[in-house]
């Protein structure tokens, strides 16, 4: 009889080696990813439950032969498209300097293909690579936005085919192919938005809004046919109000207490109420305008308390209507 104690180590080795293996596709837990979103991007509900749940699905697969998501954000400037982008990166990639981010108003004329996927071999620089490729080549596990997509030159969106179609592209010069299957891909757009504004006003089922949203880009020839025939998931962000905005000062006004290396534990709500109303061009520049108030009215106090060994901070207003900073409990 033959003695199987080798065939049992080899077979726990495989195990052991197949478990480590599986540990290294970790799997999303849907609730954990959408709270960390929210955490992040307030008043876009709707967008962070459905793609958790759609990433949790596409990470899942043990084999792809396309990007883990093709994702399109729609919606009026600062709505939160790109610090989504940014919060899923951070989230699932450890690292938000793990995201590619490419603003296509830079990509507006024909020298653009060449920047992305390099020049080719013979010319200068052609051994840097592309500017999309390389940084692929080097690490694909990556998170690449393209914003306001709808800027970019035309021949860029042969590229956008084929990375979002087979997930791969070929560097010029090198010959190397950039394999993009453990990448999500996230295009954003303020395109049509005083349209699709419209439509979200008067179909209130969100898929069926979604769809309407499709057929009128489609229809307007703001992207390609083949190109929306690659995207995965269509999300169109609300325009922010009350509430929501509120929760976003806030949030705003804790972060700019962390790069001071200070922890905010309270901020006067008559505070909140003032920075909303100077941010009130929301309408027209999104949460950024919100971003310079912030600083203005409250990053000399924050460097001051800083200065004097603040750690753990509170914002009141006092009688005059002015900023108080002291000391928290």
């Amino acid at each position: 009889m033959p003695d199987l104690s080798d065939l049992t180590d080899l077979a726990k080795l495989t195990a052991l080696l197949n478990a480590q293996e599986s540990g290294k596709r970790r799997a999303i837990d849907e609730a954990e990813m959408a709270k960390a979103l929210r955490g992040r991007v307030k008043g876009q509900d709707h967008v962070v439950d459905d793609v958790s749940r759609l990433i949790r699905l596409q990470w899942g697969k043990e084999e792809r032969k396309r990007p883990i998501a093709n994702l399109l954000f729609l919606g009026p400037t600062g709505t939160g498209k790109t610090e989504l982008a940014k919060a899923m990166a951070e989230y699932l990639y450890e690292d938000e300097k793990n995201m590619l981010r490419f603003d296509c108003s830079e990509f507006s004329g024909p020298e653009a293909k060449s920047r992305l996927a390099g020049v080719p071999s013979g010319y200068v620089s052609a051994d840097k690579g592309g500017q999309l490729t390389r940084p692929v080549l080097n690490n694909p596990k990556r998170l690449i936005l393209f914003d306001e997509i709808e800027k970019a030159y035309s021949e860029v969106f042969d590229l956008f085919l084929q990375l979002m179609g087979d997930a791969r592209l070929t560097e010029q010069g090198s010959g190397k192919v950039a394999d993009f299957t453990q990448s999500i891909i996230v295009l954003t757009s303020n395109a049509e938005a005083d349209a699709i504004g419209k439509l979200q006003a008067e179909i209130s089922d969100y898929h069926e809004m979604v769809n309407a949203v499709k057929s009128h880009l489609a229809d307007t020839k703001v992207f390609r046919p083949e190109i929306v025939g690659r995207i995965d998931r269509v999300y169109v962000f609300k325009p922010l109000e009350g509430m929501v905005i509120a929760e976003i000062v806030v949030l705003k006004m804790s972060s700019l207490a962390k790069e001071y290396g200070l922890e905010l534990a309270y901020v006067d709500p008559h505070l909140i109420i003032d920075a909303m109303g100077k941010g009130n061009k929301l309408a027209r520049f999104g949460v950024r305008e919100l971003d310079r108030v912030i600083n203005e009215d409250f990053g000399e106090a924050m460097y001051e308390a800083r200065q004097a060994g603040g750690k753990r901070v509170r914002l009141d207003q006092d009688d005059d209507g002015g900023l108080r900073i002291s000391p928290a409990n």
